[in-house]
This record gives C-alpha cells, structure tokens and sequence, in this order.
C-alpha cells in the first residue's frame, strides 16, 4: 500500500474442480466482511491423493481465472494466484512461498468450522519439512467461516491468529451450495445420459459462470465420468 502498510491477503485455497458460483460469492463475502483487503482463490497443484481427478492444474486455474474476471468488477480485490500450479504445496509450504515472493502482503489462510472438530489437528499437518503445523498456526491468521453443524464453542483454545469471518453492519453472510461435485455429477449425466443435452451441458447454467462452462463445454471436461459410467452399465460409451 502507498502508506507502507502491508495489504492483507486472505488465500482461499481448494481444487477448484470446477469453481463454482458458490467459490466466488463466498470469496466476495470475505472482501465485504472487511477482515482482509485482497482475496486470492489458489487452486491446488496435481494431486496425487486423487488419482481419478482428470482435470489439469492448467486448466482449474484457466476456470478460476475466467470466473473471477467475467463475475466481478475489474476493480473488486479479488484475484487468482497460480503458484501451485507446477507442484503439489503443503498449506505451509504454499503460505510461506506468498510471504517470500510477496513480502508486501499479510497472508491469512481460509478454513471451515469444519476443520476445527474433535479429530482434526492442525499443529499435525505436514509440509515438506515434516511436522509444521505448530509453526505455521504461530506464523499465519486463519479466518474461520462458521458452518453449520460444525460448532465451536471458544476460538481461541486454537491460538490468537484464529478468527470468525463476519460481516459488519448487521449483514447476513450470502452462500449458495452449488458445489464442485454436483457440477461435475450433473455434467456427467448430460454428457451421457441424454444426449441432446451433450451439447450444451444444460444443467450447469446457473451453477458455474458462463465462461467456465463453455470451457467445460469445450475441453470435453468430466466426459470421462460419463464414460466410466457407461462402462461400469455395459453401455456403449458415447463418442
């Protein structure tokens, strides 16, 4: 920023596979939360862990990129980082690449509720440096998005970097459930089931932008979960 300060940056991390019209208004509610100055979406790298995923890094941060850039204003701080997009990155290995590439920005790491359950531990994560989840909770803000179901009855226990995304004014947080999996569960049955719909994938409208769509649409995205479904039935797979 002019007056030296660092901009705050809150790194909304996911596969991205695709972005959703839900990713993006939930990234927009963070900005009009005012907790942070700039939101990146960073869609995650190759993924060995899923090996069914056939989407490239390439091309979830082609989608993230044409969502931010046909959903919003071009001035709205909401952007795409693709430094993932080459390797697999830990979450501390990904927030400490931002600090030393970025040492103008304040970088907070966006989490669920959902992450804070009895089971799950956050000083056990791994990078590539082993155990580092007790330094990266030390180095980093996380903004915690309550959500239901998933209660947490006192934030700090997880340490003074731990804080509840809420909006000022009284504002009701905006969400939608348009999720990554219903998207890819919906254009497989389009690409497969009823193929006059093939063509323009019908059942995505409204879910992702339209660009994202037409580029599922025109890279053949999620055909291959039509196919493997058709194979699994006996069918003959479409052409």
């Amino acid at each position: 920023m002019a007056d030296g300060t660092k901009t705050k940056v809150a790194i909304y991390g996911g596969a991205f596979n695709p972005p959703t019209n839900a990713h993006v208004q939930l990234a927009t509610e963070i900005v009009h939360s005012g907790s942070v100055d700039e939101v990146w979406l960073c869609p995650c790298g190759p993924r060995p862990d899923k090996p069914k995923m056939k989407t490239t890094p390439e091309q979830r941060y082609t989608m993230c990129e044409i969502a931010v850039n046909t959903m919003v204003s071009p001035s709205f701080p909401l952007r795409v980082t693709p430094h993932e997009v080459k390797e697999t990155m830990a979450t501390y290995d990904s927030l400490s690449w931002l600090r030393e590439n970025h040492p103008d920005c304040e970088f907070s790491f966006v989490i669920g509720s959902d992450w804070l359950q009895p089971g799950t531990d956050l000083r056990k994560w791994e990078s590539k440096e082993g155990v580092t989840g007790e330094r990266m909770i030390n180095e980093f803000d996380f903004l915690v998005l309550k959500r239901p179901g998933y209660d947490v009855e006192d934030l700090s226990v997880y340490g003074p970097r731990f804080s509840w995304m809420e909006l000022p004014h009284g504002f009701a947080l905006v969400e939608s459930s348009a999720s990554s999996t219903e998207v890819r569960k919906r254009a497989a049955h389009d690409w497969g089931k009823d193929p006059d719909q093939a063509e323009t994938l019908s059942a995505l409208d409204g879910l992702v932008a339209p660009g994202v769509h037409a580029f599922i649409l025109r890279h053949k995205l999620y055909k291959h979960l039509a196919e493997a479904s058709l194979v699994r039935s006996g069918t003959k797979p479409i052409s």
